[in-house]
C-alpha cells in the first residue's frame, strides 16, 4: 500500500459511514500493511464513533504485532467501551493472540455484556483453551441471551466446548494416546 492509499483507508475507517468504515477494514485485510499498526490502534482507541472503533478491531487482526494484541486486550477489558467494540476486539483475539490474551478472554466470560461473553466464548473455543471449560459449561447451561444477528450465548459456549473437545481428541490421536481416545 502506498502512503496515499494508507491515508485513504484510515480516513474511510474513521469516516461517518458505517458501511464504508467496514469496507475500509476489508481493504486492510486484502493488504495488511504493518505501517497501519499505529493508525489502526489510534482508531481502535479514539475513533469518533463506536462503529469506527469496531471496524478498527475488525481490521487490526491482520496487522499482528505485540502492540495490536495489547490494544485489543485493553479494549476487551475496558468496561466503559461499547459492548460491540469490546466484542469485536474479543473476536479479533481469536485470530491474533498471545498468552495473556487467554486470561483476558477467560475473564470476559463473566462480563455483564452478552456480546462480550459471546465473543470471548467464540475466541476461547477457537484457541481450544481448556481452562475455559468450567465457565463455558455454566454459560451453556444458563445463558439464553441472544446476540443480534447470531444466536444465544449458551449455544456459542456449547460450540466452543465442542471445539475444545474436538481439539483435545485430535491432539490425542495425533500423539498416539490410544487409551485417551474415546469414540
Amino acid at each position: 500500500m502506498t502512503d496515499e492509499q494508507r491515508q485513504r483507508v484510515v480516513s474511510r475507517l474513521n469516516g461517518p459511514d458505517q458501511v464504508d468504515a467496514f469496507e475500509a477494514a476489508k481493504a486492510v485485510w486484502e493488504d495488511s500493511d504493518k505501517c497501519l499498526e499505529r493508525p489502526l490502534i489510534m482508531t481502535l482507541k479514539n475513533g469518533r464513533r463506536p462503529f469506527n472503533r469496531a471496524a478498527a478491531a475488525f481490521a487490526i487482526r491482520t496487522v499482528t504485532t505485540p502492540r495490536t494484541m495489547r490494544a485489543l486486550e485493553s479494549v476487551v477489558k475496558n468496561k466503559s467501551e461499547r459492548p460491540r467494540v469490546r466484542g469485536e476486539a474479543a473476536e479479533a483475539l481469536a485470530h491474533c493472540h498471545r498468552r495473556e490474551s487467554h486470561d483476558v478472554l477467560l475473564a470476559g466470560l463473566a462480563d455483564s455484556s452478552k456480546n462480550v461473553r459471546f465473543w470471548c466464548a467464540f475466541s476461547l473455543g477457537e484457541m481450544a483453551e481448556k481452562r475455559a471449560i468450567p465457565a463455558l459449561k455454566r454459560l451453556a447451561a444458563s445463558d439464553k441471551r441472544i446476540v443480534k444477528g447470531f444466536h444465544s450465548v449458551a449455544k456459542e459456549a456449547a460450540d466452543a466446548l465442542e471445539n475444545i473437545q474436538t481439539e483435545k481428541l485430535a491432539h490425542r490421536r495425533k500423539n498416539g494416546c490410544v487409551f485417551c481416545v474415546r469414540p
